[in-house]
Parts: structure tokens; C-alpha cells; sequence
């Protein structure tokens, strides 16, 4: 292996569409035969090692976001086959699940040393099995001829150690201490040092092969081929980030050992769907699967307790803003994922006061990075501590947690990393005492935006331009609501009685200040933000659905705010625009300027159903469903073009999407949770119900949904008048309420 010092660089479904006054009506969508996908890439991942090759199976000489990838790394900068000298062409590849994909190459009229082999024909099979900082790797080849061939396998293979920030970015740093060593009889060694850095790749032969030599970057097999036999030879490759011992070289293949699958012993251990919507069931399932496959604690089998990444390839790391909201999400198909969440960040809660990474005591981290550049300070990511929101963010799923499963002494640890977030948002994410939160970077390096909108470009005033710092985007102050009024009874099971009062009057109050600051009564909607000079930025953008969804609205303000969400500007009839069509700064390709974000929709379609605007959130998932029926996989990606409906048969991707990401597999599960209208209470021994089913899904049956330390089968059925009927038998200490829970009134 070559250690080059740079790299190189069913059912139809149903859409929506407009009338001429501009309303949505509901008539068919055409049934798309082809999917849609915006990299011709396949990409397997067991939690932060991944792999991303092209169509043929390859990583190329010019890379590009291809590789094979741990702790930050590229490990492997180039793979690719030749046969005689001649690259096999691709005939099919499949990603068998989210770790095991598969490629199949044809090479035809292979010329050999031994004349003319006109009509030769070679197949050529690739396997590939990821786990915890290893790839296993399945060279099958098979003659379609009447005679042997004599032939050369070659594997080329570089690894470059570039950063993930390198990669990402595409700004490349020379590397001096890099080697490469051949080590006889069957172990290539890459070797790459700076300081106490250390990054290590070993690709070694499981399959004892005669012959097998390194010379010109490349192994070389050569290979006897029998007619209707398989020659096969398995790879071994090892991620290492220090010096020592070598890994254990596996006994046998790892697929002979592959039994169950985790994805299969997922399905098993979460909450099961059965919709009478195919679009849903066939999203929820591969949501399910994402969620899987993002999850960081790759050494938990069971699925006890784990924590999302936020997305591959850019963001297999911890993160505090994606992994919270996606575990929320999540607690419909599995509850233990919050914990897993909850102890992660709570053991990187900040206790120091760094202006570098924007940290301050009683913060909750934003991303954690183990890379070159994060080891050396070149990024601040060790961890980094820009975001306004993870913070308030950690007490929604702390106190969510509390009512799902009600265990108030479980969550007894949390109470003081709770208090310290309190406490930060109180003396710190109120940067100048005035009630409000606001954000803003304390050094070069920070993020110049810390809210969920985090590009450079993610919040613009009226005209295009940037709002002067300190800022305070109106969810900032959303979730700090949401989370005093949810925390409060958990302090009241703490015993803490006095704060948890507290709470409940701090929210009270910002819940009256925010009326009089946000809310603009012309033209009747919530202002985007506060700019550092306390002026209510007035851009039309998605975020009011997240101040929805936490009810920091009064219904009658609610409900402007919520139709206004589904003017055409915003509803892009697959989903929320992030900004208005309106804007002048609008383009429906960026990353936050006019593109739709599957779990802001989504979050938006919870507001709208807390506030009885039953049909505007349908018609926001209705949009979603089909949308996700076009891409690839039936994956939802992070994000996607906000072209309208009417302008394209398909929704346009997002060339640099995440996929699979967590918030948008996330975003499906909450799906659920909106129709179901499903409230725990475990603490009080309840669990509320609303359900409201439209008309595309008239039926929608969980089971072994948990709640506490019950499983239960819930079945709803929508009848002709609209009205749903609820068949569930509550097990002993369990009380089923039909309505809405006494805290999400408004």
C-alpha cells in the first residue's frame, strides 16, 4: 500500500397538488419507476468506520469523498482491481445492509501470457463486511470458459491519512512520516506518525495464497482459474490508531460467522408497524435500519443503550444538537436510546470556560472530533461547544425520558450535569441579561451561527445580509421554554419541589416576553430572530414550527403561525422550505437557503397537530412519504432540493446529503408518534392517546411498544366520518387516556 503524503484530490401513492387559488388538493401521483440519487456512490458504516466507494466497487485514484474511513481517518485512499493489467467492468452492486455490500464485475477478452485469449470471459465478486475499525474483504473469481486461464490479480492500494476535515473540505496537508513495509509472507503495513499521532493500516491475507507479492503499490495474486470453479481469496483489513501488538488475524471468513445480522436483532428489540400506508411501513423499516447503522456504541450487541451519530459520511462523531433531537425522535421504536444519549453527553458537559471552543460550565457539547486536526487544534473540535440549543435540547430528552419510562431514581446521576444546564442558560446563553438566549463565536474559529441553521449562510435578515452578533433565533428561546416547563416535574421527583416551581414561573415569564418580542402582528407571524441590536429579524423561514411544537405560542397566535407555514412560498408540496421562495436570497439547492429538511417539516407537522391544525401537519408527511419513496433505498436524507412539486416529477437531491442521517430517519418515527397521538406518563401511571388518522392511512397497528416497563399492542382504525377507534388492552398498572396530556394544551 502506497502512503502518498497528499491525497489526491406497490401502492401508487398519492400527491398533492395546486388549484388555481393556490390550495392543495389531493389527486394521484404518478408512480415513479426509478429512484433519484445525487452521488453515484455506495457507501456500509458499522458506527464511525465506514467505507465509501463508487459503482464499481472502487476508491480511485482521485478519491474524492471516497475511502475507508476510522476515528476521523482516511485509511484507504485508493482501491481498485485489475485483471491482466485491465480494469473488470461493474454489471451490479448492492448495499446488502448497512455494514455488507456487494459488487459484481465482468472482465471480457483477457489476454494472457499464454496467447490469445480472445473470449475469455472472468466474473469478478466483491464482498465487503465492516465492524468496529476493520473491513473484511471476499475476492471471488470464475471463469465462463472451457479452459484454464493463467491470470494476474492486482489490488492496488494507497492510504494518504488525510484528516476527515481534509476530505470534507478539500484542503490538503503534505505528510513526511509515512511508510509502507511488506512484510512476508502475507502483511502489508502503512504507517503514518506525527508527534504522538499515530495512524496505522494492516491489509493481510486470511486465505493461505502461494505467491502473493507487493511491488508498484499494489498486491499481486497470481491466479490459476479452473472452469467451473471459484478461486477466492479473503482480505483482512486492520484501522489502528497506536503502535503495539497486531490485531488477532481472523480464524475464517467473517461471513461464515456472520449469522444474524444486527439489523436483524434490531427489528426485534423495537416497536413493529404495520400501516395500511406502504409508503410509511417501507420508510419506518429503513429508518429503523439508519438508526442501526449510525449508532456509535458499535460494541453493544444487545441494543441496550447507544447513541446516534448525526450522518455519513461528514458526521459519524458525537454530536449534541442531532443526537438529542434523534433520540427524541426515536423513543416511539426504543426507548433505551436516550439513556445511551443522556450519559455520552453528560460526560462531556463542560466545566471550564474556553473562548476557543466556546465553552463555558454547564455546556453541552456541540461535536466531538479525535482526527489529526482536533489532536493538534487546527479545528476546535476536542470537543467543540458552538451550539446555542444542545444544552436546553439535553433537558427535553432528560425529562422525556422521565415520562416514558418513569424512574425518577434511574435519572438520579443526571441531576447535577440537569442543574448545570440550568444554570448555563440562565448566566451564559442569555449573553446580556435581557431573558433572551442569544449566540455568538468567542473566537476566530467559532461557528459563526450556533442554532440548528448553522451554515455561514443559515440566517440572514430581510435584504441577504447577516444580523449583527450576539443573536437569538426564536426556537433557541422555544426549547429553553419547553425545557423549564418539562423539567419541573422531574424536580418535583427529585424532591426538589422550590426549583422545580422556579421553573415553572421563569417559563411563564419568557413564555409572556416572547409574545411581546417575537411575535410581529403584521403581517401575523413569528420573527426569524433578535439581532444584537434587539431587532426582530423578520425573514420568512421554517423555524416558527419548532416554537410550535414546544407550545411556547398562545392557540389563537399558534394558529396564525401555523397556516402561515403552509403558504406556497414555504410548502414546497414535498416539505418546508427552510426560507421563502420569496426571499432574494433564496435557492432551493443551498444547504439552508430555501432546501427542505425532512425533520424540520416533520417538527413543524408536531406543531401544527398541537395547535389542531390536524390537516396541515398531514398534508406536510403526506409530502414527505412520497418524497422518500423516491430516493434510493427509500432512505430520507438530511436534506433535499425545494424546488416545487409541480416543477419536477421527483424531489431534486442535494448533492453533499448525508445519507443515511439521523434526524431524517428520525423524523420518520416521529411520523408515528403524530398520527398515534401518543403521550406517555409513566410517572402517573398513563398513557394519553389522540390519534387522528387521514385518509391515505385508515389503519396503523403498533406492537410491543414500550412504555415504562410495559409492552403493548395498540390498533387504530379511522372511520368514514374521520373519528379513530383505539384497540388496546392496558396491562395491569397502566391506564389508557383518550385525549390530550394536561401539558400539551395550549
Amino acid at each position: 500500500m502506497k502512503a502518498h503524503g497528499r491525497a489526491r484530490p406497490s401502492k401508487p401513492a398519492k400527491a398533492s397538488r395546486r388549484s388555481e387559488d393556490g390550495e392543495l388538493r389531493q389527486g394521484p401521483r404518478r408512480t415513479l419507476i426509478s429512484s433519484v440519487h445525487p452521488n453515484p456512490t455506495v457507501k456500509i458504516n458499522h458506527g464511525a468506520t465506514f467505507l465509501v466507494a463508487d459503482q464499481e466497487g472502487r476508491v480511485p485514484l482521485e478519491a474524492g469523498e471516497c475511502g475507508l474511513y476510522a476515528a476521523d481517518t482516511r485509511f484507504v485512499s485508493r482501491h481498485e482491481l485489475r485483471l491482466n493489467g485491465r480494469r473488470p467492468q461493474s454489471v451490479a452492486s448492492v448495499r446488502l445492509s448497512y455494514r455488507h455490500a456487494r459488487w459484481h464485475l465482468i472482465a471480457d477478452d483477457l489476454a494472457g501470457p499464454s496467447g490469445d485469449m480472445r473470449g475469455a470471459r472472468v466474473a469478478v465478486t466483491i464482498d465487503r463486511l465492516l465492524s468496529f475499525h476493520r473491513l473484511h474483504e471476499d475476492l471471488v473469481l470464475h471463469t465462463y470458459g472451457r479452459t484454464p486461464l493463467t491470470l494476474l490479480l492486482e489490488v492496488a492500494l494507497e492510504s494518504d491519512f488525510a484528516d476527515l476535515f481534509e476530505v470534507r473540505f478539500k484542503q490538503w496537508q503534505r505528510r513526511a512520516d509515512l511508510n509502507t513495509t511488506w512484510v512476508r509472507p502475507n502483511r502489508l503495513d502503512a504507517h503514518y506518525r506525527h508527534e504522538d499521532f499515530v495512524r496505522r493500516c494492516l491489509v493481510r491475507t486470511l486465505t493461505d495464497k502461494a505467491d502473493v507479492s507487493y511491488a508498484n503499490g499494489s498486491l499481486r495474486f497470481p491466479v490459476e482459474l479452473t472452469p467451473g470453479e471459484d478461486w477466492r481469496v479473503c482480505l483482512q483489513y486492520d484501522l489502528l490508531t497506536s503502535d503495539g501488538e497486531l490485531p488477532a488475524l481472523a480464524t475464517r471468513c467473517d461471513f461464515e460467522n456472520e449469522g444474524e445480522d444486527e439489523p436483524q436483532r434490531l427489528q426485534k428489540s423495537v416497536t413493529r408497524l404495520v400501516p395500511a400506508d406502504v409508503r410509511l411501513q417501507f420508510a419506518y423499516e429503513r429508518a429503523i435500519e439508519d438508526l442501526a447503522a449510525l449508532r456509535l456504541d458499535e460494541h453493544d450487541a444487545s441494543f441496550e443503550k447507544w447513541m446516534p451519530a448525526a450522518g455519513l459520511p461528514w458526521f459519524m462523531a458525537l454530536f449534541g444538537r442531532d443526537s438529542l433531537i434523534a433520540s427524541m425522535q426515536a423513543m416511539i421504536a426504543q426507548p433505551s436510546v436516550a439513556i445511551g444519549t443522556l450519559e455520552n453527553l453528560a460526560h462531556w458537559q463542560s466545566d471550564v470556560d474556553d473562548p476557543v471552543r466556546d465553552a463555558e460550565p454547564g455546556k453541552i457539547p456541540h461535536e466531538l472530533r479525535v482526527g489529526e486536526w482536533a489532536h493538534f487544534g487546527l479545528v476546535p473540535h476536542r470537543p467543540y461547544y458552538g451550539t446555542a440549543d444542545a444544552t436546553p435540547l439535553y433537558l427535553l430528552l432528560l425529562a422525556e425520558h422521565h415520562r416514558w419510562l418513569g424512574d425518577a431514581g434511574v435519572l438520579a446521576p443526571f441531576k447535577r450535569v440537569a442543574e448545570g444546564c440550568l444554570d448555563w442558560i440562565d448566566q451564559h446563553g442569555d449573553r446580556d441579561g435581557d431573558g433572551f438566549q442569544e449566540y455568538g463565536p468567542r473566537s476566530p474559529k467559532g461557528y459563526r451561527n450556533q442554532a440548528w441553521r448553522d451554515a455561514h449562510d443559515g440566517v440572514l435578515d430581510e435584504t441577504g445580509v447577516s444580523p449583527e452578533l450576539p443573536i437569538g433565533t426564536c426556537e433557541m428561546q422555544a426549547y429553553v421554554y419547553g425545557a423549564k416547563v418539562q423539567m419541573a416535574p422531574l424536580f418535583d421527583a427529585w424532591g426538589d419541589g422550590a426549583r422545580a416551581d422556579r421553573l415553572r414561573t421563569e417559563a411563564a415569564e419568557l413564555r409572556r416576553r416572547f409574545h411581546e418580542t417575537f411575535w410581529l402582528d403584521d403581517p401575523g407571524q413569528v420573527a426569524f430572530a433578535i439581532d444584537g441590536h434587539k431587532r426582530a429579524v423578520r425573514t420568512v423561514v421554517s423555524n416558527p414550527g419548532h416554537c410550535l411544537w414546544m407550545g411556547i405560542l398562545d392557540g389563537a397566535r399558534g394558529r396564525v403561525a401555523g397556516e402561515r407555514l403552509l403558504q406556497r412560498d414555504l410548502f414546497s408540496g414535498w416539505g418546508l422550505r427552510t426560507l421563502s421562495e420569496l426571499h432574494p436570497s433564496y435557492d432551493p439547492h443551498s444547504y439552508q437557503r430555501g432546501s427542505v429538511w425532512p425533520h424540520d417539516t416533520v417538527i413543524a407537522a408536531a406543531g401544527l397537530r398541537r395547535y389542531g391544525l390536524t390537516e396541515h401537519a398531514w398534508r406536510l408527511m403526506d409530502g414527505l412519504l412520497a418524497a422518500v419513496m423516491c430516493f434510493e433505498d427509500i432512505q430520507m436524507p438530511e436534506l433535499f432540493s425545494g424546488l416545487p412539486l409541480e416543477e419536477f416529477a421527483v424531489p431534486v437531491p442535494y448533492r453533499m446529503a448525508n445519507v443515511p442521517q439521523a434526524w431524517a430517519a428520525g423524523a420518520v418515527l416521529q411520523m408515528v408518534r403524530i398520527l398515534v397521538g401518543l403521550e406517555p406518563d409513566m410517572p402517573a401511571g398513563r398513557l394519553y392517546l389522540d390519534p387522528a388518522l387521514p385518509p391515505w392511512c385508515p389503519r396503523l397497528t403498533l406492537e410491543d411498544l414500550q412504555v415504562g416497563q410495559h409492552r403493548i399492542r395498540l390498533q387504530i382504525d379511522r372511520a368514514e366520518d374521520g373519528t379513530c377507534s383505539v384497540d388496546v388492552e392496558p396491562p395491569p398498572g397502566l391506564e389508557v387516556v383518550r385525549g390530550i396530556p394536561p401539558w400539551m394544551k395550549v
